[in-house]
């Protein structure tokens, strides 16, 4: 190889070295285990400071004493004292001159001293070299550091020691009398900034308020919205380090953008789903809901369609669907329903064009759904002397290969025997002949009944439109067979399938995360996104939060369809529980730190096991839960910073780092395995896990019964 080779093999072998060191220092500073440490100290801090309120404190091994500034009985968090608003102080500057100077009287005579807060004094002080040099850097700005505050009412200090060095001594010299010149005595020495401020000239200063003004709103960590609902108690000794309060000031918190966004879509979604399709009968069962419509015969019928009522106040279950829930039909082929649908194909395979005597009008239907008295049933097979009289099939009304231009019935293109299989014709030429002639009757009369879809199960009827629009379904009036028209994927709506007649929506186990069944839910997901899913987003971030939430959900839908398909199921519930997972994972993972590690984990515990018990109750999918919390569980181990004790433990961690994010994607795609190659369509006992029958309609809105039979002439 020539030298120039060398030269341009080296800068390559070069870059892909430098590209892997990155690579590898990126995925350790993410999970926080990096060399350098400077991630992993980061967290190890934060998680200091939250573990002193899980449990009862932090054992005392774990606090550096050399860090400590001083004995405190306990760490008071500071107040927040926040300036007015603009509408107050718009408000404050509109009002009457008279108003403001009453009011500026009365605060003057409210105070302690009149006119100044401070005295004008003349104080000359050394300050020495050394003391200087103890802060460098440090650069004094009186219009920064002075300043007066009128919100705030002055306090006078007490001396707490006296200056005996005599070039520490300050001359107080002042032309009050001498009652002043004690009253000054009591005033405590003036720190550096302020004896450099005074030395060089005469200011009046207020004192400034002890309490530290926030810049924002900071999350104290180990307490957030949960501890302080809890009462958490911090560990004094912990929170009177000088390390862990320098760490607590200057913690920066992440914004919780991924809280504030799927809420907002959330919300946005479910507002406009209940302007589109509105909502159901409100309660537990069913509804019924009567109406007189026109059947195919002509006759008006009392008819009666089963609706199941919404306790959350919320579209139906087929609008749910048509929005993307979780049902697992839509996603894969399901036995029991493609059965069902074959059974209404076959019974259709038989039917012919039943024409009404007086020439009101025909309806596609079966033998025994066309009387003999009023009508005939035009069957090609049964009629002698016509070209199709060899068909076992037909005939269709309105429908004729012999007259249906587009698309034509050619070679090589021709119609075949099984009606079943005929395409939509788009143009058709009308016989030229009366209504009174016996031929080619079924092309000359009135059709009575289109093809109409309804239900969550693919099922088509041959009625009129006023009936399809009694059970809420889609009617098609350009077809004349059911087996024309897509029903399955109708009801389903979204995406269309890929391949006829072949449910592939897989993505809804990611869109129904994001849909709600009514408006008590949208305000229990506010409730819990706003104060413990944005809580913790502070802590760890809208990338590692949106992972754990969305991988939950994701996960707890694919288990739900799998031990319960034909079951409707939407909202983020399997998300919320594997953020929930989160906090049990933090006290875990440092229970080294904890005196009392099991009353930590058990109040963690107890609201995760009473939304199970939750769970056994009807319009609760347990299955999710369990998943959802499982695999939140799993991946809050992987993702979630934590502090390390020792090499060993570092060591564990990393160990458990790869597992648990091994497990999680082994886990998931088993699951996906289960739910497309052997699936589950008949599970008597899983749906206990989801509601418990106390009473034999107790659960009737978890169940979904599916059709094993024909459903074609139920309405002929």
């Amino acid at each position: 190889m020539s030298s120039d080779d060398d030269i341009s093999v080296e800068p390559s072998a070069a870059r892909l070295a430098k590209y892997r060191k990155n690579t590898r220092k990126s995925v350790a500073v993410f999970f926080g285990v990096d060399e350098e440490n400077k991630n992993a100290q980061k967290w190890e801090k934060r998680r200091m400071r939250m573990a002193s309120s899980m449990g009862k404190g932090i054992k005392e091994e774990f606090i550096d004493e050399e860090e400590m500034e001083g004995p405190m009985m306990g760490y008071v968090p500071p107040v927040d004292v926040r300036k007015k608003s603009v509408v107050a102080m718009t408000y404050h500057g509109l009002k009457p001159k008279s108003a403001l100077v009453k009011q500026e009287i009365e605060r003057r005579k409210s105070m302690k001293i009149p006119g100044q807060n401070f005295r004008r004094v003349s104080i000359s002080a050394k300050i020495p070299t050394d003391k200087m040099e103890e802060k460098p850097g440090i650069q004094f700005q009186p219009h920064k550091d002075a300043f007066f505050d009128e919100s705030i009412p002055r306090q006078r200090l007490k001396p707490t020691k006296q200056i005996e060095d005599s070039e520490d001594k300050v001359a107080i010299e002042s032309s009050s009398s001498k009652m002043e010149a004690v009253e000054a005595e009591r005033v405590p020495s003036p720190s550096i900034k302020e004896s450099y401020l005074i030395e060089h000239k005469q200011v009046g200063f207020q004192k400034i308020n002890e309490t530290v003004i926030s810049k924002k709103d900071k999350r104290q960590l180990g307490m957030g919205t949960m501890g302080s609902f809890t009462r958490r108690r911090l560990k004094s000794t912990v929170m009177a380090s000088k390390e862990i309060k320098k760490q607590l000031d200057d913690f920066e918190d992440y914004r919780p953008y991924f809280s504030y966004w799927v809420t907002t879509v959330q919300v946005l979604i479910f507002i406009i789903a209940i302007s589109v399709y509105g909502i159901a009968p409100i309660g537990v069962g069913k509804a019924t809901v009567v109406g007189n419509v026109p059947m195919p015969s002509l006759a008006i019928q009392t008819e009666s369609e089963l609706e199941k009522r919404n306790m959350w106040i919320g579209p139906r279950q087929a609008d749910l669907i048509h929005l993307g829930a979780k049902y697992s039909p839509c996603m894969r082929p399901d036995e029991n329903l493609i059965t069902a649908i074959e059974l209404d194909i076959t019974e259709e395979r038989s039917s012919a064009c039943c024409i009404r005597n007086d020439g009101s009008g025909c309806v596609q239907t079966v033998k025994s759904g066309c009387s003999y008295t009023l009508s005939s049933w035009y069957k090609w097979n049964l009629m002698d002397g016509t070209e199709f009289a060899a068909m076992k099939t037909g005939s269709v009304c309105g429908q004729d290969p012999k007259f249906c231009n587009v698309p034509s019935s050619t070679p090589p293109f021709e119609w075949g025997d099984d009606i079943t299989k005929w395409p939509i014709c788009r143009e058709t030429v009308k016989p030229n002949r009366s209504l009174a002639s016996p031929i080619d009757r079924h092309m000359n009369c009135e059709i009575l009944g289109r093809p109409c879809c309804f239900g969550i199960q693919g099922q088509c009827i041959i009625t009129t439109r006023d009936h399809c629009d009694l059970k809420r379904g889609f009617f098609h009036s350009e077809a004349t067979l059911c087996a024309q028209v897509r029903c399955f994927e109708e009801i389903c709506g979204m995406i269309p399938f890929a391949r006829p007649h072949f449910p592939d929506q897989f993505y809804r186990l990611f869109t129904a995360l994001f849909l709600h069944g009514g408006v008590l839910h949208v305000v229990i997901t506010v409730i819990f996104q706003m104060w413990v899913l944005r809580d913790l987003e502070k802590l760890m971030g809208c990338v590692r939060i949106s992972i754990i939430y969305i991988g939950s959900g994701v996960a707890g839908y694919l288990a739900s369809c799998i031990f319960i398909p034909y079951s409707v199921e939407v909202g983020p519930s399997g998300s919320q529980f594997g953020v929930a997972a989160c906090l049990i994972v933090e006290v875990l993972q440092s229970y080294q730190m904890y005196k009392h590690p099991f009353y930590a984990l058990l109040k963690v515990s107890t609201p995760l096991i009473f939304l199970f018990l939750l769970g056994l109750l009807p319009w609760f999918d347990n299955w999710a839960h369990i998943f959802g919390f499982f695999f939140g569980f799993l991946l809050a181990f992987s993702l979630m910073p934590y502090i390390t004790f020792g090499t060993f433990d570092k060591h564990r961690k990393l160990v458990g780092i790869a597992l648990c994010l091994g497990s999680a994607i082994g886990l998931f795609a088993i699951l996906v395995l289960v739910f497309y190659v052997a699936p589950l369509t008949e599970c008597s006992w899983c749906i206990y896990l989801n509601c418990i029958p106390f009473t034999p309609d107790f659960c009737e809105n978890m169940m979904v019964k599916i059709k094993k039979n024909a459903t074609y002439s139920m309405y002929q």
